[in-house]
């Protein structure tokens, strides 16, 4: 597993919680892997087959269950970016799939050992009276298993003893055996995995159990004014006001974002109104408008627009792509993060 090199915050049972994996849940996996391969140059790709007798000691409620999967998984920076696609028997991807669509179902806060996974387990039930909610064995050393965060956290969380690419010899390796990370085949730039977003009907309650779980922070706060804070807005093509306030804090690498849209007329609302809170967008940012411009023209050449966009102020522009049908996900871009600019207004929780 691939550390940040960042020193995190120490959180329950006296541990440090990293951001390790974002997985979508998908179904078509190859289809989407040659998608996210052509248009960012992630690499190499490590397929699973998880069946069985590799994956075994299925269990979903508390359940012996049967079920299978095959996964891709792939490290961008430090990042596990993972594809998932539920081959047999009732699990969590299926039912996020029936529910919501296609899209990013889970982030993982990964360790290695299964004493610090038992750990997670027990301080989870403590502080939060949460408990696994599916989990399964890969090979000898694996346990992984999703816990029942959704109403206090936003999202289903995964933990364990590791994440298969770290632990297990592949099935496939896409696009080929030997195959190294590189620029985007389409445009020639290198695409990171800068921020994770979650939309959320109240910031202040899920920022303080993000804080009291793992111990992140500090958090800035943010809230559109209009004027400098989210301006010269569009989304659908026409102008609009974004009412919306989010806090961002950095976890290692990668920007973790909470969003708490206040009212209609925006895309977080949307997303809310249609499927309720959960892991909106990831986003791939770069540091100068120029770079941004890239992007756009790279994705505007295979038809792709932007959905939503704005400023932040005076050097930040964000965009939402519309990828949501090739991607699985909205993917976010710009020239900046509010959190990188100290000149932004804001206020801060934690310390």
């Amino acid at each position: 597993m691939t550390q940040s090199t960042v020193e995190l915050p120490v959180g329950m049972a006296g541990l440090q919680y990293p951001i390790t994996q974002v997985s979508l849940a998908v179904r078509d996996l190859d289809k989407t892997m040659e998608q996210y391969y052509r248009a960012f140059g992630w690499a190499p790709w490590q397929v699973f087959d998880h069946v069985l007798p590799v994956h075994h000691r299925t269990e979903l409620r508390g359940e012996s269950v049967h079920y299978s999967l095959r996964g891709a998984e792939v490290y961008v920076g430090s990042l596990n970016f993972e594809l998932l696609q539920p081959l047999e028997g009732p699990n969590l991807w299926s039912e996020f799939m029936e529910r919501r669509g296609e899209g990013i179902a889970s982030i993982a806060t990964m360790f290695l050992e299964r004493e610090d996974g038992d750990a997670v387990k027990a301080a989870f039930k403590e502080a939060f009276d949460i408990d696994v909610i599916m989990k399964a064995d890969i090979g000898d050393h694996i346990e992984y298993y999703y816990m029942d965060t959704e109403e206090q956290f936003g999202c289903l969380i995964e933990s364990g003893s590791g994440h298969a690419i770290d632990f297990v010899k592949p099935a496939q390796v896409y696009p080929h055996p030997g195959a190294e990370p590189g620029p985007s085949p389409s445009s020639g730039m290198t695409y990171p995995i800068t921020q994770v977003s979650v939309t959320v009907r109240d910031l202040d309650a899920k920022m303080r159990a993000y804080h009291q779980a793992f111990g992140w922070g500090p958090w800035k706060l943010f809230e559109a004014d209009g004027e400098r804070v989210m301006y010269d807005c569009e989304w659908q093509g026409k102008p609009a006001r974004f009412n919306v306030r989010w806090a961002e804090t950095m976890v290692g690498d990668l920007n973790f974002e909470l969003i708490e849209p206040l009212g209609p007329g925006n895309p977080w609302q949307a997303f809310l109104d249609e499927k309720g809170e959960g892991i909106s967008s990831i986003a791939v940012m770069f540091d100068t408008r120029a770079e941004s411009d890239r992007v756009k023209a790279q994705f505007a050449s295979e038809g792709i627009g932007v959905t939503a966009s704005a400023r932040i102020g005076d050097d930040i522009e964000w965009y939402f792509l519309d990828t949501e049908l090739p991607f699985k996900c909205i993917i976010e871009s710009g020239s900046g993060h509010a959190l990188d600019d100290a000149d932004v207004p804001h206020e801060t929780f934690g310390g």
